[in-house]
């Protein structure tokens, strides 16, 4: 079986630096996290489950220098497997590393050590009103995050006497062992799973954290989502994710917005469409009648800030009205905002008074409009055809 190529899953070149790394997972990430899937068919919400165990599967090895080192060098993140899959042709490194062991070559071990590590991110989803997404709100929401133990500073250690040198590796964090095989003898440097390539040991643990390092806790950040996000799109708060590793920067946090169906408000690109129901008189006769926009609220169960529409004399059902400029903004923090369109349905009273009766009786007789008429006119050849 062919093992995969940890650079092209991610989409960088073997080149890449960390930060390129970095970001184009994310990028992934964004793309393939389940919960992004979560609305699809079994079949594709399986494919991104898998796809995204690639993704992080190819992150944690090439965003760990030591076993990326392992990698390039042999193609594993655990080091020396023996010959390649499909002979030696995973370069001439292979035998490059073997001169460099006999005859005194780089050194191309080492050891994890206490090297600053950006902290990772945090990826969550909120749900907004349909009035929030396009109008912008302010969000509480609670994040499992994970922060550097205050106590022991990251040491892990009840004290600084507590720590010592390790003494499986003797400080080095490197365990050199020494292999006989068919190209002879080699000798090759592991990290030391006494220490995790530290070179220090903890002999009593920090009561706070347990010798973790890091506590996990349950934060209450408020989040500022700005005007005109698009649905299913994502934002991004830096710099308040998880803890970095001895003074690496903080993760940061990635919000999956949804925006939740509203009876009322339907979204088309960025115009809104509403539906209105208006007297057949209006209709008729033309009027001011009042609809609810995104600017209405509503203050002790009365509505505030109705806008105002006006219907032109003899509208249809189905008509239009529209008020320029009301609708979604067309982006975020972009003052441009599309239209908002008012569907006219005309309603019939189902009861009538025997007074309005006879009047409108008298309105059809003066009129002599007969639209059923003229219909049947228009149409009599259709019998024929």
């Amino acid at each position: 079986m062919t093992k995969k190529n940890y650079y092209e899953v991610l989409g960088v070149s073997e080149g890449a630096s960390e930060a390129e790394i970095k970001s184009a997972y994310r990028k992934l990430t964004l793309k393939w996290h389940p919960d992004r899937w979560a609305s699809k068919s079994e079949a594709e919400k399986k494919q991104a489950e898998a796809k995204m165990k690639e993704i992080n599967e190819a992150y944690g090895v090439l965003s760990n220098p030591e076993k990326r080192q392992n990698y390039d060098r042999y193609g594993s993140a655990e080091g020396f497997q023996g010959p390649p899959e499909g002979g030696f042709d995973r370069s001439g490194d292979f035998f490059k590393d073997i001169f460099n062991t006999f005859f005194g070559g780089t050194d191309y071990s080492r050891s994890r050590g206490t090297r600053p590590q950006d902290g990772s991110d945090i990826l969550t989803s909120i749900t907004l009103t349909f009035k929030e997404s396009v109008l912008g709100v302010k969000k509480k929401v609670s994040l499992k995050v994970e922060r550097a133990c205050d106590a022991c500073k990251q040491t892990g250690a009840a004290s600084s006497s507590d720590i010592k040198k390790c003494p499986k590796c003797q400080g080095r964090g490197i365990i050199n062992t020494i292999q006989r095989t068919i190209l002879g003898t080699i000798r090759t440097q592991d990290t030391c799973d006494r220490c995790e390539g530290e070179g220090k040991v903890v002999e009593k643990k920090c009561w706070k954290c347990g010798g973790k390092k890091n506590l996990t806790k349950v934060e209450t950040i408020e989040l500022n989502i700005p005007r005109g996000i698009q649905p299913d799109k994502t934002l991004l708060y830096q710099g308040i994710g998880n803890d970095g590793w001895y003074g690496g920067t903080r993760g940061d946090v990635r919000v999956a917005v949804k925006v939740k169906e509203n009876p009322y408000f339907k979204r088309k690109g960025n115009n809104i469409y509403v539906d209105l129901p208006i007297s057949f008189l209006d209709a008729i006769l033309g009027g001011t009648v009042e609809v609810i926009t995104l600017e209405t609220y509503q203050l002790g169960g009365v509505l505030k800030d109705l806008a105002k529409i006006t219907v032109p004399a003899g509208s249809q059902h189905g008509d239009y009205v529209v008020l320029p400029g009301q609708g979604c903004y067309v982006g975020m923090n972009n003052p441009k905002r599309g239209d908002f369109y008012v569907r006219l349905l005309i309603k019939l009273p189902k009861k009538i008074t025997l007074a309005a009766e006879g009047r409108l009786r008298n309105i059809q007789r003066e009129t002599n409009w007969n639209p059923t008429h003229d219909f049947l006119e228009k149409n009599k050849d259709v019998i024929d055809n």
